[in-house]
């Protein structure tokens, strides 16, 4: 009898797939030992997966140059097009189904429930499962793939990384953390069969989406074998039992083209080969900052060729709302995305920052994460505005752990500058200001988490100190400086409007004696607040915004006649 050991990753998905290879090996009289393996891939809960390419990878095969396996089993979609050539692909098991289905936390017209959909064939188009999606939701994958098809076609919708395995991504939809999550059909199917999907998953609402609309990633739904380069010959047996021949095809195929548009987990491609006949979309390369900016994008068609010639189509068509007055928006926040979008409709802006804002990056604590603890006692960075996003961003180089936990994002337009800047937030509170985020955390965060919060030298510490009152442990530091900036601005007409992002900017706008006109739209009471001790805004109307900003002054303007 043969002997083989056959490495696997440890989740319950992994060992689904190398249960699979084993029971056709031992009907073949072969003698197999399973050995579980923990990836790097496994100890990040950061938004950031393509940063590693490989990572679910190369910890299990790295097990083959050690000689303690002789064989590793992979989903092939994790499998760079560029590897090792010390590894060799030995075979492909036959391929399950290769579509997506897009779970939601909510029933809308179209949904089925999860195990309606996996036991039917019917399929929903894009535009119909994008229909069903809620202004501004949020959207749980950290694949590029996934993010740029959705964001092409939803702009206003928020990107957050649902990490982990499976299991742990339907736990978080039920949680309510998103509106919707995204994943292959393959590995629920498998799951549900193992009996190990979450209570209460085969009943959340489903839709599967159409491959036409949606192509797969590369390779998925296949189980990939490895082996060493110079042992292929020596388990050439091993290939005759496992592989399918017209899966190592169309997912050789797939990756071949993958390769020649410079793929990998980096690059949103979706292909599928389907009798030799291949199509799919790619991103462009600045899609994720045209998203961030509000400029809006499209999918380019592709085949075994590569990119098809470009639509005619402009694809940052703008809609006319009928602004066209002339009152403009004078804004301090220096948002490039609420510029673009609102000068799509024929709201004008001027962007004119008052404060400048810098990091300061020897303030910043060393942190080195604990791997023995269980993931769900790791910390949470907290991020208050898209500046302390960046920021963090920045810091990744000097305190890498920091990339390997979740980022929590006050509301809409931090996740967006997390995006921005490549490191996807986890969670989304949708709050107008610290103590709605406050509410949050303590509603939604368990107290045994604890919480890494860095702010400005100008904020208070008020939420720091609630939420130690409340039993969490709390970091928190001077992580950037905001300081006035030298101003002028003559341009003012009455009719204009001023839109005042925060107290510091309030007060800087008064400290360069800039025009105030009729109007003045602040956001949040503490701004509010601030703009009312300040004689230079006497005899103005006030108004405070009550939403996200961008959707808040498109209703203000519509409704006031601007």
């Amino acid at each position: 009898m043969k002997k083989i050991r056959l490495g696997s990753r440890t989740s319950k998905l992994a060992m689904w797939q190398s249960e699979l290879a084993t029971g056709k090996l031992l009907d073949n009289e072969a003698d197999v030992e399973i050995i579980g393996i923990k990836s790097t891939g496994d100890l990040s809960l950061g938004g950031n997966l393509s940063s590693n390419v490989g990572q679910f990878v190369k910890s299990v095969d790295e097990r083959l140059f050690l000689d303690e396996i002789d064989i590793a089993v992979h989903s092939s979609k994790d499998v760079p097009v560029d590897y090792d050539d010390r590894i060799s692909t030995l075979a492909y098991l036959e391929r399950g189904v290769t579509s997506d289905i897009i779970l939601l936390s909510y029933e809308a017209k179209g949904t089925k429930r999860l195990g309606e959909v996996i036991n039917s064939s019917e399929s929903s188009d894009l535009d119909v499962v994008l229909d069903t999606f809620p202004e501004g939701g949020r959207i749980g994958t950290s694949s590029v793939r996934r993010q740029s098809f959705f964001l092409s076609k939803r702009d206003d919708v928020i990107p957050l990384a649902i990490r982990g395995r499976v299991e742990t991504r339907i736990e978080r939809l039920l949680q309510g953390r998103v509106e919707g999550i995204i994943l292959a059909e393959a590995g629920i199917q498998r799951l549900a069969q193992l009996d190990a999907l979450p209570e209460g998953s085969l009943d959340i609402h489903a839709m599967r989406i159409n491959p036409v609309d949606w192509p797969t990633a590369p390779g998925q739904g296949a189980i990939v074998v490895h082996c060493l380069t110079e042992k292929l010959a020596e388990f050439g047996w091993v290939r005759e039992i496992l592989n399918d021949h017209y899966t190592e095809v169309s997912v050789g195929e797939e990756r071949r083209i993958l390769k020649y548009l410079g793929g990998g987990c980096r690059t949103p491609v979706g292909v599928e080969c389907v009798d030799g006949e291949s199509h799919g979309y790619i991103a462009p390369e600045d899609w994720r900052d045209r998203y961030s900016s509000g400029k809006n994008f499209e999918l380019l068609a592709i085949d075994k060729n590569g990119p098809l010639p470009k639509s005619e189509t402009d694809s940052d068509t703008k809609r006319d709302m009928g602004f066209r007055g002339s009152s403009r928006l004078v804004s301090t926040l220096n948002s490039d995305r609420m510029r673009m979008k609102l000068g799509d409709i024929g709201i004008e802006v001027l962007n004119t920052p008052v404060i400048e804002l810098t990091e300061i990056e020897d303030n910043w604590p060393e942190f080195r994460l604990d791997f023995s603890l269980p993931r769900n006692k790791w910390p949470i960075l907290v991020l208050t505005s898209p500046f302390a996003s960046r920021c963090a961003s920045n810091m990744i180089e000097v305190i890498p752990d920091l990339g390997r936990i979740q980022w929590l994002a006050i509301g809409a337009g931090t996740a967006r500058s997390c995006f921005q800047h490549g490191n996807p937030a986890s969670i989304c509170a949708n709050a107008k200001n610290s103590k709605e985020l406050e509410k949050y955390i303590k509603k939604n965060i368990s107290k045994c988490v604890p919480l890494l919060i860095p702010r400005s030298n100008v904020g208070t510490d008020n939420m720091v100190s609630n939420l130690r009152k409340s039993g969490f442990t709390v970091n928190s530091w001077v992580g950037y400086q905001n300081s006035r900036k030298i101003v002028k601005f003559d341009g003012m007409e009455r009719n204009d409007v001023l839109l005042i992002s925060s107290p510091s900017s309030a007060r800087s706008w008064d400290y360069n004696e800039l025009p105030v006109p009729d109007t003045v739209i602040c956001m949040g009471t503490t701004t509010e607040t601030e703009i009312q001790s300040i004689e230079r805004f006497n005899n103005t109307e006030l108004i405070v915004l009550d939403g996200p900003v961008t959707e808040s002054i498109t209703l203000w303007w519509r409704d006031n006649g601007k």
